[in-house]
Formats: structure tokens, C-alpha cells, sequence
């Protein structure tokens, strides 16, 4: 494609999702243009190459859940190294190991859940929990981990979502999580080096203001955001694939997209979600203190009852100074709009007290902390999608094309199980892609 050529579709967002439209489109010899409002590609994808760091720093996705054919493709054709983060969790209260039966119950649980949803109408998390014979206790770890991993609200969440998600995990031995060595970047990067020219076809700093439609034309209105100008570009088809939490965001805020007309359906349907919100930090130490304690030295993941931080994991099987705190769904809610500091502060005094170790020690030992917040990132604005119960069919109208002209795509219009991680958005990609070589006949 000429640099100055109208192309035929306009993919918006050079994540996981807008790539592998991008590639899919191409390979097709499809006339693609990617815009990214951002001075880099990967979307929630964002790794830290520290030369200070022993291992590459994932502030945005980090795991790959399972054998999803959409990555383990990549980490073959790319030669990419993975390694497997292993299972072993300690569930600490107090500062001590608890009993670890928790994963069992957590695991009992589930499976209740998953029976229920499968012969009766969608209810919340919440509402399953209340009515179910399980003990307080398996109850609260059972909430602690759907709150955790979801990023949800356990008074929001559906169970049929969360079955629907469970029985894609099985398929794909989800419940194994593994790493990239080079870093979770070498995904979206490997997707941009198999697309032909792909300078000319990738724009970073391009903010797209609004998109003025009709059936099998389209008007999209880009401002640079290093120099202002702005500029029109042309095409027939267009791509979506900013994150749920745009869609969803007042339509005069920065970073949102107007359409003109407005696909009504879609936007309610994007409304019917829920977007999760989730605050990490990675801190680096001059040594790994929490090894010296062995009941937790082999841990690659730390469970506690903590109010904000209440999971961390290590970055076992690779041995390193390196630990990561996670504080997601109702957790998060004291730190969004928090400065950096205080959240690091926060995390800090979590760790000294699951760990039961002194605090002006760790602080002492503390050399770095990594962490980017999702939450204000305009072109982001939180972790990632769930569905509130009753509301699965949003999923589906966000991933059919309107009018041919407007195609949605993202993890949060994944339909197989697979949202909210890096393979549904690329499944979704290759969705909208298809879709528009489709109806291109």
C-alpha cells in the first residue's frame, strides 16, 4: 500500500486484537491501515526491558493460561522461550501458612457453580454463593478467587460466564500459566513482522477522534498527537478494537471515539459489560527475603486476606528478587486515583505483613518498583471485561458487523470463553478479519 493511499480497511488499535486483524487482512492481500493512538503497539500488553533486572517486567499481561493454539502458534513460528510458572500457592493469614486445602474447596465450589449454571437461569456470583450449603469459609475463599482472577465484582458477575470460561480453560489445560522469557512483547511484535511493509501500514501517535459512516464507506477523523494535525482518511470498512472501558467512557472524554451515526446496539451492548479494574506492582529487592522463610521459599503464589494487595506471586520457576502484587475488583477500589507512590507504599506494608517481616527492612532492601496505571491510561481506563449476569448476548451483538461497514473486535467481544486475555483477543482479530473478507466475497 502506497503511503498516501486510501486503504480499504482501518483497523483501529495496534493491541493483540487490531495485529492480528492487521496480519490476517494482509495475508489475505487485503489494503489494511492500523492506527494506534499510542507511541507503541501491544495494547495491555506492556513489558519493561530493565538492564538492571534479571528478567524482562510485565506491567500489563504477563501469563499465558494454558495451550491457546492463537500464542503457542506464535512461540513456535517465532521461536519464542516459555516457561512454566508451576501451581504451588500458599493461602497466609496473619503472616502464617493456612491449612491447603483452600485450593480443593475453591475448587468444590467451581464446580457446583459450573452445575448450577448449566440447568438454570444466570444469577450472580453473589446470589450462587448465598444460596449454596458450602461453609463461610469455602464461601470467602471461593469470592476471593473469582473477584481476584476476574478482576469482577462477585455481586455483578454471572455464573454462566464464568462456566462458559471454565469449560474453554479445561479444554486448553488452563489451569497451567506460563511465561515468556524475551518478554509478553514479543507477541504483538512477532504479529507486526509477519505483516508485508508493515511501516506503511502502522501508524503510532494517531488518535482517532470520530468515525463518520454509511453502509461500505467511512470518513475517520485521526489527530497526531506530537504535532495536532489532523487528517482524514478514507476507507470502505473499519476495525475497532479499543478496550471496553472506551466504549463505555462519557463521550466527551479524551480518547473516545464519536461515530456518526451512532451504532446504538453495539454501544448498548458495550454498556450491558462491565469493565474490571485491577492495580499491580512489581517490586525488585537487592534479595528475595521471602525465601528465607521455607514454608514459603517454594511458593510461586502468595494468597492472603489482606484488604488491598492480597495476592502476590514470585517469578518461579526462574529464581529471582522479583514480586508481584495484585489487588483486583472491589480490592482496587482505595487505590484508583491513587499516585504512584502511595500504591507502592500500600503494596510494601501488604508484603511486610504476609511475609511477617519487619517493614522499615523491606524498605530498605527495595531498589525499584514498575507499575502503570491502567486505570487513568486514557486509552485503556481499567484491566479488562466480564459479564454481569444476564447479560452474555452483549458479547455477541459486539461481535456481529454493522451494516458490513463496522466491525467490532478485542477480548471483550471474544465469544468462545477466552475473553479478557491476550488469546481471545487475537481470536477476536482474526474474527472481525474474516468477517470483513467475508463479505468481501
Amino acid at each position: 500500500m502506497k503511503p498516501d493511499a486510501d486503504p480499504d480497511v482501518v483497523i483501529i488499535g495496534a493491541g493483540a486484537a487490531g495485529l492480528a486483524a492487521l496480519r490476517e487482512l494482509d495475508r489475505a492481500g487485503g489494503h489494511a491501515l492500523c492506527l494506534e493512538a499510542r507511541d507503541r503497539i501491544g495494547g495491555r500488553i506492556l513489558t519493561v526491558h530493565d538492564p538492571l533486572c534479571p528478567l524482562p517486567l510485565e506491567v500489563g499481561a504477563e501469563f499465558i493460561h494454558g495451550h491457546p493454539p492463537e500464542i503457542w502458534d506464535i512461540v513456535h513460528s517465532a521461536q519464542l522461550t516459555a516457561y512454566d510458572s508451576g501451581d504451588n500457592a500458599v493461602r497466609i493469614s496473619g503472616g502464617k501458612v493456612q491449612d491447603a486445602q483452600a485450593w480443593q474447596s475453591i475448587e468444590r465450589v467451581m464446580n457446583a457453580m459450573q452445575a448450577l449454571a448449566a440447568r438454570s437461569p444466570d444469577q450472580s456470583f453473589a446470589s450462587f454463593l448465598a444460596s449454596s450449603a458450602h461453609s463461610d469459609q469455602e464461601k470467602r475463599w471461593a469470592a476471593a478467587y473469582v473477584e481476584g482472577f476476574n478482576a469482577a465484582r462477585k455481586e455483578i458477575v454471572g455464573i454462566a460466564s464464568l462456566a462458559q470460561d471454565a469449560a474453554a480453560a479445561a479444554q486448553i489445560d488452563g489451569d497451567r500459566a506460563f511465561r515468556l522469557v524475551n518478554g509478553y512483547d514479543t507477541v504483538p511484535l512477532h504479529l507486526l513482522h509477519a505483516v508485508s511493509e508493515a511501516n506503511a501500514k502502522l501508524r503510532l501517535n494517531s488518535v482517532v477522534k470520530s468515525v463518520v459512516w454509511q453502509p461500505d464507506t467511512a470518513q475517520v477523523h485521526v489527530r497526531h498527537s506530537l504535532t495536532g494535525h489532523l487528517k482524514i482518511i478514507r476507507c470502505r470498512k473499519v476495525v475497532i478494537t479499543v478496550p471496553l472501558g472506551v466504549l463505555q467512557a462519557p463521550p466527551d472524554s479524551f480518547g473516545v471515539i464519536r461515530f456518526r451515526p451512532e451504532p446504538g446496539g453495539i454501544l448498548a451492548a458495550a454498556q450491558a459489560l462491565a469493565f474490571g479494574q485491577a492495580m499491580r506492582v512489581t517490586l525488585r529487592f537487592r534479595e528475595s527475603f521471602w525465601e528465607r522463610n521455607s514454608e514459603i521459599s517454594f511458593a510461586g503464589f502468595l494468597l492472603s486476606d489482606e484488604p488491598l494487595f492480597p495476592t502476590w506471586w514470585t517469578s518461579l520457576a526462574v529464581r529471582s528478587s522479583l514480586i508481584t502484587g495484585w489487588s483486583a475488583g472491589p480490592h482496587a477500589d482505595a487505590l484508583l486515583g491513587q499516585p504512584p507512590s502511595k500504591i507502592v507504599s500500600t503494596a510494601l506494608a501488604s508484603l511486610a505483613r504476609i511475609t511477617n517481616s519487619n517493614p522499615a527492612r523491606i524498605n530498605d532492601l527495595l531498589e525499584a518498583a514498575y507499575f502503570h496505571d491502567w486505570h487513568a491510561d486514557p486509552f485503556a481506563r481499567g484491566a479488562y471485561s466480564y459479564v454481569p449476569a444476564g447479560a452474555l448476548e452483549a458479547r455477541k451483538i459486539l461481535a456481529e458487523p454493522v451494516a458490513d461497514t463496522l466491525y467490532f473486535a478485542g477480548e471483550a467481544t471474544e465469544l468462545n470463553g477466552h475473553s479478557a486475555t491476550v488469546q481471545g483477543a487475537i481470536a477476536s482479530g482474526k474474527r472481525a478479519a474474516r468477517q470483513i473478507l467475508s463479505a468481501r466475497g
